[in-house]
């Protein structure tokens, strides 16, 4: 929605088995591969959004382990421009820590032609557990992520959101928020390698259907949720610092504490 994904470039696999991941992705190449053919198509990338069991091995599904060597492998074949891969999941460090592929200068990227790499983000370190939260009824890391998409990590305050500033965002409000907790404090992991200049952008708040300002006089930790008590942005916002989220139209409970 954020992201301007039309839905028939969208894939959603609910509970997926071992096959029924593999098939995605044959079909994912598949699909970028005719892309590629098209004249004038541009830049072709590639995200991944995994949220689920794992251990340090690889991702568990349904008896299952896809290991993390041939998930990365599987991502490397995909012949796209730019391949991210977001796996918000127990111990999903260890994904970041499986070498391959040509050394690269780490560097964001914008929309130059030119643009090649990955970029692969994780809500773990090798070690720990990816926490969930009664409280915000979802994970911390997905939910920071989201958050900071809608604008939160918007800290140049251009109206765009990059990957950049939304894995910052993601890895200081995850931290900060088990740092306390019972599992203990939770370290967000990456490996980045894109050559180019400039930075990825995720998200365009601007194209939004609807926009909620905080004003520049307004300072706190605001939680937005929805009448049902849905908690849909939350984020730190200091006095001075203009912040647009991008939401779904409708009306919202905003409260700092």
């Amino acid at each position: 929605e954020l992201g301007g994904v039309p839905a028939a470039h969208e894939v959603v696999l609910r509970q997926p088995r071992l096959k029924d991941l593999v098939e995605a992705f044959d079909a994912l190449t598949a699909r970028v591969l005719e892309a590629r053919r098209t004249p004038g198509a541009g830049r072709t990338e590639v995200i991944v959004y995994y949220s689920g069991h794992a251990d340090e091995q690889g991702l568990l599904l349904a008896g299952d382990r896809y290991s993390y060597r041939s998930l990365r492998d599987r991502l490397d074949q995909i012949p796209a421009d730019v391949r991210i891969a977001v796996l918000d999941a127990c111990a999903s460090g260890a994904f970041t820590r499986v070498k391959g592929g040509k050394a690269r200068p780490a560097f964001l990227v914008d929309e130059s032609a030119d643009m090649r790499g990955h970029a692969f983000l994780t809500s773990s370190a090798e070690t720990e557990s990816a926490q969930e939260s009664d409280r915000i009824r979802a994970s911390y890391f997905t939910h920071y992520l989201i958050s900071g998409f809608r604008g939160a990590a918007d800290l140049s305050g251009d109206g765009k959101v990059t990957l950049n500033e939304a894995y910052q965002f993601a890895f200081n409000e995850t931290l900060g928020r088990t740092v306390d907790t019972r599992g203990g404090a939770q370290h967000p992991s990456y490996d980045i390698n894109l050559s180019g200049t400039g930075d990825v952008v995720m998200t365009d708040v601007r194209q939004t259907t609807a926009t909620l300002v905080l004003g520049e006089e307004l300072d706190g930790r605001f939680f937005v949720r929805t009448p049902a008590g849905e908690l849909v942005v939350e984020l730190s916002k200091p006095a001075g610092r203009r912040v647009e989220l991008g939401l779904e139209p409708g009306v919202y409970d905003v409260k700092s504490g």
